[in-house]
């Protein structure tokens, strides 16, 4: 075992549980929390409409017309046409 690859493997396990470093032992551009990746936004953004699509969707007379001739409705292929 190599000593280094040990106490990383450690302090991952910590990170990974939400136990961090003190502020105060870190760089200081790590003092603030970190900016989220645009990629990230991009898909919680996309999850945001979709989910409120699907809700709007159901409520709507269509959705019940549509519902009754095929019970699989909404199909993936309807969605990316949609």
């Amino acid at each position: 075992d190599f000593e280094p690859n040990d106490r990383a493997d450690k302090e991952a396990k910590k990170a990974a549980q939400g136990l961090s470093s003190d502020a105060k032992s870190l760089p200081q551009f790590l003092h603030k929390k970190l900016p989220a990746s645009v990629s990230a936004l991009r898909q919680n953004f996309n999850n945001h409409l979709l989910k409120r699509w699907k809700r709007r969707w159901k409520s709507s007379p269509c959705f019940k017309l549509h519902r009754s001739i095929d019970n699989s409705a909404p199909s993936k292929k309807f969605m990316r046409l949609t």
